[in-house]
């Protein structure tokens, strides 16, 4: 019997079309699209597109979320990074 191994996927240096979830149709760009919308949580994300615990990619929301919500705010609120987390509570990788 053939082992799954799955691969992780480095949500910042991938393409808007990368899939998070084929069977609901849900991809990155639609992450990040609610993302703009306002919804900033794990929750409300995977309400906000229909996803369940049973779809298996509450990791993947998390990690996207921790890499763009800093991004989105940073552009909502003016400022950018200063390379410290201290001031944003981290999610860049800096």
């Amino acid at each position: 019997m053939e082992e799954f191994v799955s691969e992780r996927v480095d949500w910042g240096r991938a393409p808007a079309d990368t899939p998070v979830c084929e069977e609901k149709n849900v991809y990155l760009r639609d992450i990040v699209q609610s993302i703009l919308d306002g919804y900033d949580t794990t929750e409300k994300v995977m309400e906000y597109l229909s996803l369940t615990e049973d779809d298996g990619v509450s990791d993947d929301v998390q990690a996207i979320l921790d890499i763009f919500v800093p991004v989105i705010n940073s552009w909502r609120f003016g400022g950018g990074c200063s390379g410290s987390c201290a001031s944003c509570g981290g999610g860049c990788g800096v």
